[in-house]
């Protein structure tokens, strides 16, 4: 193993340099990236605390030795860890094929003397690191407020941090098993054979998801027994998140027998399937690149020929060389299936769960849980949008690489650059985010100035979240990477996500305000009503603003002033 730590350890020599050199970074950008983390932080954590201790009053804070909140927390636990599982093993899915294949430094690690099984076990190790980062930032005040509501031991703390490694190996190593059977299986498949597989398997999962909630009405008497029969689903003894979030309970009731146990189970299969996949790594991750080099990359199709080449034409109002730029960045979006493919799976869930609204929940008669379930649906469209902005809108001007400079020699200007990837942003992301908005409004049978005020307040976070997203991509480039995961891993990519949240939580504030100010009762008065409205609106305007051009702003003149 000699070989994977000299890798691990450059990867370390490397990192330490990239933090010296955050001494040469600007002050303004330090300081807003570190106090947004701490606020995000502590915000999460206090009301992570105040969550927790409502569950506990609500099951009867007792000396009994039965507590309901006690119960309720220990299943929602599970839920939670269940998700996360499943979440981590998508996002390794994503971070992996790009961090075993598509980085620059595949190449020469592989032609350096180099077991496969090394090479795999050092890329795994910084998929992990880049996938899993980000679980251990939020997931910290989640456990420092659990174990301070239930008066947890310290050896809480303690089974927390130690559970937490298995636990990222497994669905880890799940999805690096994944991506390397689809290199080896899809460039043997024609396109459009995966794309009706693709459209196959998304339309069944649709279709599951539909009826699931199309038979379900929650009601005052089902509510209950509901909640207990599925969460219990997710407390099987073959699920690893059971077992880790069975380990870290037990450990905060000083429980070690118990809490060794669901330890060794973790750590054993995690072992075990590392083991598994450096073994299969061995055998095919270099078949699987050398196919993946192998492919004709120089294919030439003739002009207008196509969907994606009949762009062109339908994109005529817009001027060139804007034009041809638009295409370019939609074909590299289109020949990429790990970003589309987010994007059908978040949207397509959220439009499914929007048209299933009416037959949910009784309670939906009632105005002030339509209104409020209004104000959630905006917060959760509004944050997967900053989630895929982050993700996706933020590299754009980075990825244009080191021939950024020919864009110089181009007659096109930075300004129309820069404005090019914005309106390509707004004009994609609004398909989505509207649509789903309307849908909302629709489904919950909102009054016209609850359901205008919804889906205004979408359309103006598509300007604001894309010109946060372009305009600090452009301020904090990185011409030398071609991984837009560490493009975005970067302190722009994260600056950038932390000002999204922050926004999107400002926004969504002052429209659950208005939103619920007639319906709680408290103010009657129609001309204070009307008074408060224009005010968050006029409100979330000024801020969407303020989000769109003075990043924007900073970002063009930091390019102009740059050297290629």
């Amino acid at each position: 193993m000699n070989q994977v730590w000299a890798v691990v350890l450059a990867k370390f020599r490397m990192a330490g340099h990239l933090i010296a050199g955050v001494r040469k970074e600007s002050r303004l950008k330090v300081g807003v990236l570190s106090v947004s983390a701490a606020g995000l932080w502590a915000g999460a954590f206090v009301l992570l605390l105040l969550g927790f201790n409502f569950l506990i009053d609500f099951g009867g804070r007792s000396r009994a030795e039965f507590n309901f909140g006690d119960l309720l927390m220990g299943r929602l636990l599970s839920i939670l860890a269940l998700t996360v599982f499943l979440l981590l093993i998508f996002s390794n899915v994503l971070v992996s094929f790009s961090t075993l294949y598509r980085s620059r430094e595949v190449i020469y690690l592989l032609q350096a003397p180099i077991r496969f099984e090394h090479f795999f076990y050092a890329r795994f190790l910084e998929s992990v690191a880049f996938s899993s980062w980000s679980l251990a930032f939020l997931g910290s005040p989640l456990i420092l407020a659990y174990g301070l509501a239930t008066k947890a031991s310290v050896l809480f703390y303690g089974a927390a941090f130690v559970f937490f490694i298995p636990f990222i190996v497994i669905p880890a190593s799940i999805a690096c098993l994944i991506t390397m059977a689809l290199v080896r299986i899809f460039p043997k498949i024609r396109t459009w054979n995966v794309v009706v597989l693709g459209v196959i398997a998304v339309g069944v999962f649709f279709f599951y998801i539909w009826s699931t909630l199309r038979g379900t009405r929650i009601t005052d008497d089902t509510l209950l027994p509901a909640f207990l029969d599925a969460s219990a689903r997710m407390q099987s003894p073959f699920l690893p998140s059971h077992w880790a979030s069975k380990g870290v309970l037990c450990a905060a009731k000083y429980q070690l027998g118990e809490a060794i146990f669901w330890f060794l189970m973790l750590l054993s299969t995690a072992l075990m399937s590392l083991w598994v996949t450096g073994w299969v790594a061995e055998r095919i991750i270099y078949l699987g690149w050398s196919s993946l080099q192998g492919q004709d990359r120089q294919r030439v199709k003739p002009l207008g020929r196509g969907v994606l080449g009949r762009l062109e034409s339908v994109l005529g109002f817009v001027r060139n060389p804007a034009r041809t730029l638009i295409v370019k960045d939609v074909k590299l979006f289109w020949r990429d299936p790990t970003q589309w493919s987010q994007f059908a799976i978040f949207f397509g869930i959220m439009a499914v769960y929007f048209a299933n609204l009416r037959n949910s929940s009784r309670y939906l008669d009632q105005d002030m849980w339509r209104s409020f379930i209004a104000c959630l649906n905006v917060g959760a469209v509004t944050l997967i949008l900053a989630t895929l902005t982050s993700r996706f809108v933020f590299p754009l001007v980075s990825l244009e690489g080191r021939r950024f400079w020919i864009l110089g020699l181009a007659p096109l200007t930075f300004r129309e650059l820069v404005w090019q990837k914005f309106w390509l942003s707004v004009c994609t992301c609004a398909f989505f985010t509207v649509g789903l908005a309307v849908l909302s409004g629709y489904m919950l049978q909102l009054e016209p100035v609850y359901f205008w005020l919804t889906v205004y307040s979408v359309v103006i976070t598509n300007f604001g979240l894309s010109g946060l997203a372009v305009g600090l991509g452009t301020l904090y480039p990185n011409f030398g990477e071609d991984n837009p995961a560490r493009i975005v891993s970067g302190m722009g990519g994260t600056l950038n996500l932390l000002v999204s949240v922050g926004y999107i939580t400002l926004v969504v504030a002052a429209q659950t305000i208005i939103l619920q100010w007639r319906v709680l009762g408290r103010y009657t008065d129609p001309e204070m009503f009307w008074f408060a409205l224009a005010g968050a609106v006029a409100f979330i305007t000024a801020l969407s603003v303020a989000c769109t051009f003075l990043p924007m702003r900073l970002g063009l003149r930091h390019l102009n002033h740059m050297e290629f």
